[in-house]
């Protein structure tokens, strides 16, 4: 008997298909979309892509969503708003033979910008080698940007934070602004070390934005770069953190060899 499978993609800079599994992996990454994610001014006539690579016929259910992304970068999925974005496609289903590719064409406008919403291309059909069925949903990200870009004295750094034990940095960038950009690269370096480098993420409107970046060397980060479209923001204040790594968690074994004797026995 078959088993049915979701696999949803998480959004962070540019919302990425995350296989469900190992198992899952090949098939997986058999259906694509291109563009993933897509900028205009305003209002767009633009299209997608969907390509099946793999030996079966599948079938497309299009939904369009919006989404809010938390300062860490955790997406959450929204109903559109179609009071103010109003979208219009050349179709909401479609069949997709094997090793075939579809084009979905679409006109958007919104009635204020910024605007950012997913369209959500539900893929069912494949399956992997043991007839499992797979669910697979692409997201295409649209972005619709006001005319004036965003600007140097828009975004700040207003935290960048070294944790010793932990081996990571926090940087935290300020939008207090109403308009919508990007940051191209976050990088962190010091001398003769090798530069980390972050991915690119939305700076939302009025909204802070976390990124944590490894840092396993013994000397704090000389210096924070995050790049823009024609402009950088910089800073070398970077705030040393002592707090203690947490420790693992006990794995259930070590629990019940560490547990009094007269503790109840886990399940």
């Amino acid at each position: 008997m078959s088993q049915a499978v979701r696999s949803r993609t998480r959004v962070r800079a540019a919302l990425v298909l995350v296989p469900a599994s190992c198992l899952l992996a090949g098939a997986l990454r058999a259906q694509s979309i291109s563009p993933p994610v897509a900028e205009y001014r305003e209002k767009a006539s633009a299209s997608f892509t969907v390509t099946n690579e793999s030996v079966f016929p599948l079938t497309v259910v299009l939904q369009p969503r919006g989404f809010t992304v938390s300062e860490d970068g955790e997406v959450a999925v929204t109903a559109l708003d179609t009071t103010r974005i109003h979208l219009s496609l050349s179709t909401i289903s479609f069949r997709l033979q094997p090793r075939q590719a579809y084009t979905v064409f679409y006109e958007v406008k919104a009635d204020s910008v910024p605007a950012w919403f997913t369209i959500w291309n539900a893929v069912t059909g494949a399956r992997t080698s043991n007839g499992v069925n797979i669910r697979v949903e692409l997201p295409h990200v649209v972005y619709l940007n006001q005319k004036e870009r965003l600007g140097q004295s828009d975004v700040r750094i207003t935290g960048a934070r070294w944790f010793r034990a932990q081996k990571k940095i926090v940087v935290t960038v300020e939008n207090g602004s109403a308009r919508l950009g990007r940051a191209q690269e976050i990088a962190v370096s010091a001398s003769d070390v090798p530069t980390v480098r972050g991915a690119p993420f939305p700076s939302f409107p009025q909204s802070r934005r976390r990124a944590t970046l490894p840092w396993a060397v013994d000397t704090p980060p000389a210096k924070v770069e995050v790049r823009f479209d024609g402009f950088k923001l910089e800073t070398s204040d970077v705030t040393v953190d002592d707090t203690p790594a947490e420790p693992p968690a006990p794995s259930p074994d070590s629990a019940r060899a560490t547990a009094p004797s007269d503790a109840p026995a886990r399940p």
